[in-house]
């Protein structure tokens, strides 16, 4: 079990739903090596299933390049990404569809 905990605010938006984008702050277990996509699957499996983002069985492969968001303001792939600390993630473009997911 992990002994730290990481803050992770997530951009959470639903055109269909929501007037103006917000952001939702979740506690998630810290454990080495984990990746932002580690993050955003325990959010989904363990706290907030209404979460969008991409996520397929070739993740962690960083070959497709689906997973692309801002993680603390800059460019990266969430599956490649290793996080240590707290961390906010963003869509890479304006285009939402859901949350982390972009036209």
């Amino acid at each position: 079990m992990a002994d730290k905990t990481l803050k992770v605010k997530v951009f959470r938006f639903d055109p269909s739903v929501d007037q103006e984008p917000r952001f939702e702050v979740y506690e998630v277990p810290f454990t080495a090596g984990m990746s932002v996509m580690d993050a955003l699957d325990y959010i989904y499996q363990h706290v907030d299933s209404t979460l969008a983002y991409y996520d397929h069985a070739g993740c962690t492969l960083g070959v497709c390049g689906r997973c692309t968001g801002k993680i603390n303001g800059k460019p990266g792939l969430l599956c490649q990404t290793l996080i240590t600390g707290n961390v906010t993630l963003e869509p890479l473009s304006n285009n939402v569809l859901k949350d982390l997911v972009v036209k």
